[in-house]
């Protein structure tokens, strides 16, 4: 039966005395996912933003959106205003500031009024169900149309209450307020012409936005 040889006694065994090419070699992989890291937010350009923000990930812990496979949020917001009976009053978009859900106003508000309507308290109760799984910070923007109020001394005034009235509303559902931002911009961002009724009813609007984190 053969003897048992100790490495040390073994003539062909060579002691191997460079234990720092193990940390080398650590260095050298944490170098490089630090310079890929720098790399890709050099890298960063509208293009690869608007695929952030449409996949709007990372998504918290347990979040149904997180999943491979599962539809985005754009999709999943899409889906649940079709439900909804102001499906047609509501437009989805995807731009520099977020995921974008445009609410017309004239569905949401009387003329010159800053109290929600029943159908609108109703929509926005479900909206915010979703919007309450998400960690991301919400702005609300307020827009008018160039036609002057008869009740408000400017459009600043009314677009900044009604920005306000449906934050207050999301925060009563449920939502944290200190994710909540308001702005009344007035018609100084209009989405068209203020020319005709149908163009004036795209710029009369309340805009929930998705701030990507």
């Amino acid at each position: 039966m053969g003897q048992m040889i100790d490495e040390e006694d073994c003539p062909h065994c060579e002691p191997f005395d460079q234990e720092w090419i193990f940390t080398y070699g650590d260095l050298v992989t944490l170098l490089l996912c630090f310079f890929i890291l720098l790399f890709s937010m050099c890298k960063m350009d509208n293009s690869k933003f608007k695929d952030v923000a449409q996949s709007f990930k990372p998504m918290p812990s347990g979040s149904p959106f997180i999943t491979e496979g599962q539809d985005s949020v754009v999709e999943q917001l899409a889906k649940e205003l079709e439900d909804s009976e102001l499906a047609e009053d509501t437009q989805i978009n995807v731009d520099e500031r977020g995921v974008v859900v445009s609410f017309s106003a004239n569905a949401f508000f009387d003329q010159d009024s800053t109290e929600l309507n029943a159908q609108a308290r109703e929509e926005l109760e479900r909206f915010a169900k979703l919007l309450y799984i998400l960690p991301n910070k919400i702005q609300v923007e307020g827009h008018t149309d160039q036609v002057e109020s008869t009740q408000w001394r400017n459009q600043w005034e009314i677009s900044g209450a009604r920005a306000a009235v449906v934050g207050n509303f999301l925060t009563t559902a449920g939502i944290n307020g200190k994710k909540i931002t308001v702005k009344g911009f007035g018609w100084q961002r209009p989405k068209a012409a203020n020319d005709t009724p149908q163009q004036r009813a795209l710029n009369n609007r309340v805009e929930v936005i998705l701030v990507p984190e």
